[in-house]
């Protein structure tokens, strides 16, 4: 049996930029990074039959992959050609459908878990690309490039789109220091709300025009936020952040609603958050909150009774971390 942790993702700047309706009009870019927080594969063949396991938040008992109720364990095994004789197990260590790209997660960390077992050796190139064709092509799910990619490579990540596709991929490195300046300034604050990012994408397409306009303008965060990470400048990446929500929430009505306005001016009652936006195509979620002091916010916040969790970079992306005989 192996175990495989695929971490969930936190963009920074230029989100949305990676979605096909735009960079084949513009060019995308965007950065993005991988942090502690995981979706976990627990694969085995089976030994003593052909019968197939699935363990989530239901049990599944079958015969054929193609029988298989959950839709992205169903096509990951069905693309790699596996009929039966496997047992597949999952849990995440935060809510689906929170804007933390956990679809995504799961693909890769799936075909990271099945390759390794099945002894067929993949880039992580090829893993991200796979793990797109999978989400958006096979199972129609809408989204960019960003989920699939970040969540295979892990770390801090400057990713550039051109119109015909071509991507690159860049790590931005900082110092340990560095690094622990921003960890420490960070904090994700649970909406409590959950939803379908694939609704949220198909919204922004009804004015394309619009929404195009507006991307351009979130493309231009990405320049000074690179500057603002390598330098640990906390103060200069929260007002960005409040920036950029206040505008991204103008594409569509779906992005954001009375109650997380409201819920975002709560936050900035603490006067130690300097800003914050949604995580992800927006709707519920997290806020990612930059604060000054991180130990004064989680006493507002527990005051406040909301749910937060801080959060450190993974930097390893999709892992294998238990291979037992």
């Amino acid at each position: 049996m192996i175990i495989v942790r695929t971490p969930y993702r936190i963009p920074l700047a230029g989100g949305g930029t990676d979605h096909s309706f735009y960079y084949k009009k513009r060019n995308g870019s965007l950065i993005t990074a991988s942090f502690n927080q995981y979706v976990y594969c627990l694969i085995q063949k089976r030994q003593l039959d052909n019968k197939i396991l699935i363990q989530t938040t239901i049990t599944q008992f079958t015969t054929a992959a193609k029988k298989i109720e959950h839709p992205i364990i169903r096509e990951v095994l069905k693309f790699f050609k596996i009929k039966n004789g496997i047992q597949v197990g999952t849990f995440a260590t935060v809510p689906t459908q929170s804007g933390l790209g956990s679809s995504s997660s799961l693909i890769v960390g799936l075909i990271k878990g099945i390759t390794h077992i099945y002894n067929k050796k993949l880039s992580k190139k090829k893993i991200y690309k796979i793990a797109f064709k999978i989400e958006r092509k096979i199972l129609k799910m809408q989204g960019g490039w960003q989920d699939q990619i970040i969540s295979t490579y892990g770390g801090l990540r400057k990713i550039n789109i051109n119109k015909k596709g071509k991507i690159d991929i860049k790590q931005i490195k900082l110092k340990n220091k560095t690094i622990k300046t921003l960890e420490n300034k960070m904090i994700l604050v649970f909406t409590g709300e959950t939803r379908s990012s694939s609704k949220i994408v198909k919204s922004q397409k009804k004015n394309l025009k619009s929404t195009i306009a507006i991307y351009d303008k979130l493309k231009k965060f990405v320049k000074p936020m690179e500057e603002a990470i390598k330098k640990g400048n906390y103060k200069k990446i929260g007002k960005l952040f409040h920036e950029h929500w206040l505008m991204k929430k103008n594409i569509s009505k779906d992005i954001s609603n009375s109650y997380l306005d409201k819920f975002y001016l709560k936050l900035l009652k603490d006067k130690n958050f300097i800003g914050g936006k949604i995580i992800g195509a927006g709707g519920g979620g997290f806020f990612l909150m930059v604060t000054k002091n991180l130990n004064n916010s989680e006493k507002f916040l527990k005051r406040e009774k909301l749910d937060f969790t801080r959060l450190k970079f993974d930097l390893s992306g999709s892992k294998i971390v238990k291979n037992l005989p």
